[in-house]
């Protein structure tokens, strides 16, 4: 195989594994959040809380935020993996650099919706 064509195809690889890796280890700074945080954030965090609660209980929820932390961080890598994947394998072979510059910005999109833009401002 051409090494242009092998370069241009690990590429694509290489940024959407970065940033599974990259949204995985962010989710360690969730629970440093004050207030109510981003609506995306209360995705996150509360649907994590609730599947927990959902398959112990609301105590062990309360109690044992390692869990919660550890499901949400699964949650957080599922809602920028799917759309991040599918962007990959429509575009990897067939536009690779468009495939970089749209999983690049969706990283910095979803990085950015879930710190800083949409505040939820009314509360779980």
């Amino acid at each position: 195989m051409n090494d242009a064509i092998t370069n241009s195809v690990s590429r694509p690889r290489t940024i959407l594994i970065l940033g599974i890796v990259l949204v995985a280890f962010s989710t360690a700074a969730l629970p440093s959040i004050t207030g109510y945080g981003t609506s995306l954030f209360q995705v996150v965090g509360l649907v994590a809380w609730k599947l927990v609660a959902a398959f112990t209980s609301g105590a062990i929820a309360d109690q044992h935020h390692a869990f919660v932390w550890s499901v949400a961080a699964f949650l957080n890598v599922a809602l920028f993996g799917l759309p991040a994947s599918a962007v990959f394998w429509f575009l990897r072979k067939r536009a690779p650099k468009l495939c970089i510059f749209l999983l690049g910005a969706w990283l910095v999109f979803y990085f950015a919706s879930l710190f800083v833009l949409f505040p939820a401002t009314d509360g779980p």
